[in-house]
């Protein structure tokens, strides 16, 4: 079965195309770039595929913390081949927040 895994990433989502046996369970663990909790779960019988949708944690909290890492984080899951929604506007406003760490310190997260 054809599934859309969806994992809301600071506000973007970022997107990967895989092949499931079935469609998952709200509350299971689908491994994807490491084992995450499922969400939510839409069907689209006409296409034939599920949108799996990925719940965020602490891990992902953290590198969004610093833009560096948010930055870095980015580029792993382009690699494994997660599409990310907005990306050039998220990466603008990364190197944004960086820039501005340079003249004022560190940036409490807003």
């Amino acid at each position: 079965m054809r599934a859309q895994l969806i994992l809301e990433n600071g506000g973007h989502a970022m997107t990967k195309v895989v092949e499931l046996t079935e469609a998952p369970a709200v509350g299971a663990m689908v491994e994807s770039d490491r084992p995450r909790k499922v969400s939510s779960v839409e069907e689209d019988a006409e296409r034939g595929e599920v949108r799996v949708y990925l719940a965020e944690d602490s891990e992902d909290l953290a590198v969004q913390m610093l833009p560096q890492a948010h930055m870095a984080y980015i580029e792993l899951m382009k690699a494994e081949g997660w599409e990310v929604e907005g990306e050039d506007e998220l990466m603008a406003w990364l190197k944004h927040r960086v820039r501005r760490q340079r003249y004022t310190g560190h940036i409490a997260p807003n």
